[in-house]
């Protein structure tokens, strides 16, 4: 077997696109959509394992910010898949972390492949919220009060996505948030519309007004949202945190229904979100405000 890089001269992904699409019931579009998303805002590469010839398998990746991203892994033997992944790996050398995004489905087949190579797996949901009908008022906690973002909230907002994601899963998710500084690091990075156009009126606040200084409310909860990159018309929550002393008042439903409406009165269509698949508290929220889970996905996670 060798590994060589797809090229126009040399044998094509077709024929291993084909049965990675037939293999696991995707959608044409899908994989389309995959491979334009990668080679277009990535600028990936493309490897290709030949045996006598002909194409058994192929691995696309990328290299960006310090991550070596694997967007699509397929060969039916799990040797050419592990070749393919290593091989992968060396390409993108220098990179901080590796990770690999696939419909749950792909990724359940291919763990076993990635765990091989110390990654862990963290199960993810997508859930979207129609906005066709509009979304009911926030009723708002006494104490509190709820405002658009606010740029001199900017360091309690990062040291807030520190408190609120300081577990595991979420660490192996978003390792900036690990220290102060890659906190505000990534959520500069948020409002710059390195995720999608920010837009300062979408995203919300809460600010306790019970805090030992009147005229500087404290920042209790926080709901960032941006316009989704991929999805044309839609919203995207980012992130949605209570600081712990403030939780169980109902401050996460009002946050998502402020945005909800502000992006319904915007002209979305609707309104999605990404969450671990094991915080059942969230899961549980966002159903009761309506978000079906449309897609289920695993992501891999190792440090280079």
């Amino acid at each position: 077997m060798e590994i060589v890089a797809a090229a126009p001269s040399r044998p094509s992904l077709e024929a291993v696109l084909e049965d990675y699409r037939r293999r696991y019931g995707l959608a044409r579009d899908v994989v389309l959509n995959l491979l334009v998303e990668a080679l277009a805002t990535r600028r990936a590469q493309a490897l290709v394992a030949l045996e006598a010839g002909r194409p058994v398998g192929a691995v696309v990746f990328s290299q960006r910010g310090g991550e070596g991203r694997i967007h699509l892994l397929h060969a039916p033997a799990p040797a050419v898949r592990d070749a393919l992944l290593g091989r992968a790996e060396e390409e993108m050398a220098g990179s901080a972390r590796f990770s690999a995004t696939f419909p749950f489905l792909v990724g359940e087949s291919l763990t076993e492949t990635f765990f091989r190579r110390g990654y862990r797996s963290i199960g993810r949901g997508r859930m979207v919220l129609s906005l066709e009908t509009p979304p009911p008022e926030a009723a708002v906690p006494a104490g509190y009060r709820l405002l658009p973002w606010q740029d001199d909230y900017f360091s309690d907002a990062a040291a807030l996505m520190q408190e609120v994601h300081a577990n595991p899963e979420d660490l192996a998710l978003f390792p900036d948030l690990a220290t102060a500084a890659g906190a505000r690091r990534l959520l500069r990075r948020c409002l710059w519309g390195g995720f999608g156009p920010f837009d300062p009126s979408l995203a919300f606040m809460a600010l306790a007004e019970m805090g030992d200084s009147p005229d500087r409310p404290l920042l209790a909860g926080l709901c960032l949202a941006v316009w989704h990159p991929g999805y044309s018309g839609q919203g995207f929550i980012l992130d949605l945190g209570v600081s712990a002393a403030h939780r169980r008042k109902g401050l996460g439903r009002a946050l998502v229904l402020s945005a909800a409406r502000a992006f319904a009165r915007a002209g979305a269509t609707a309104l999605g979100l990404a969450v671990n698949l094991s915080n059942r508290p969230a899961l549980s929220l966002y159903g009761s405000l309506g978000f079906r889970l449309e897609e289920r996905f695993v992501v891999f996670q190792r440090p280079a």
